[in-house]
């Protein structure tokens, strides 16, 4: 099997989610131990798991998309979700016990802190396996000469090697922006900026660093300045950030 399709974080969400749902089928929640075989309950948990997984990346790619022009702090997108993601599945599962044999109505309350057990327990083992399995590093001739060896470049996952337009801020991750696409990786922003020093780009939001190369028009005036990138992504200029832009130079 393609080494690059082992190291994908779809394929490690993927294992997350098998591993929970093989402890979900040890621990029996919901009463589920005693009214399911351990085959079916696997089986059940896999398809409840795999459900909660995917509303929990449509719920928070919606967030992130809402927010883009004028994104929250770091950690409120995430906060949000989960307060959301945990209320849909709680109507989800109290409804789904209604249409089991002999299932008993458990309490909304004690429905909802199950819920929030179980994505601490998702976030742990998914956080595990992004640090064991690192993302495959992109290779010397995948990048451009004038970035030289700054260690953020080595970060870059394979798959979207290329030129550095962007960073941004989602929660504990960074989605990196190239001329090769965009992806995730486990890393703060903090150190991520302190890699890039000396690179030619700045901070120009709390939660954005841009390329200088990678700006292709300036749009507003005033307090409002949007960065349009050469990959048509909108970055807004916050007023702390404002000042250093514009001395940089960024926006005549």
């Amino acid at each position: 099997m393609n080494i690059q399709i082992l190291k994908s974080r779809w394929l490690k969400h993927l294992a997350a989610i098998v591993a929970l749902s093989a402890l979900a089928t040890l621990g029996g929640p919901f009463d589920t131990l005693t009214r399911f075989e351990p085959g079916p309950r696997f089986l059940y948990w896999l398809g409840m798991l795999s459900l909660a997984w995917g509303q929990w990346v449509l719920l928070t790619r919606l967030l992130h998309r809402w927010t883009s022009a004028n994104p929250w702090p770091a950690g409120v997108v995430g906060t949000v979700a989960s307060f959301l993601f945990a209320a849909l599945m709680a109507v989800e599962i109290l409804w789904m016990q209604r249409w089991l044999p002999a299932a008993p109505a458990p309490s909304p309350v004690q429905t909802y802190l199950w819920i929030v057990a179980i994505m601490l327990a998702i976030c742990w083992l998914t956080q595990l396996l992004l640090r064991l399995i690192p993302h495959e590093p992109a290779t010397p001739a995948d990048q451009p000469e004038a970035q030289g060896e700054t260690q953020f470049f080595k970060r870059i996952p394979g798959r979207i090697a290329g030129r550095l337009l962007s960073l941004r801020a989602e929660d504990h991750y960074l989605r990196v922006h190239t001329t090769a696409g965009d992806d995730l990786i486990l890393f703060r922003l903090k150190d991520a900026l302190a890699e890039l020093e000396g690179t030619d780009g700045m901070r120009v939001h709390r939660s954005y660093w841009v390329a200088r190369a990678a700006v292709d028009r300036v749009e507003g005036k005033g307090r409002k300045v949007v960065l349009i990138l050469t990959n048509g992504q909108r970055v807004p200029v916050s007023e702390s950030y404002l000042p250093a832009v514009r001395q940089a130079g960024w926006l005549d």
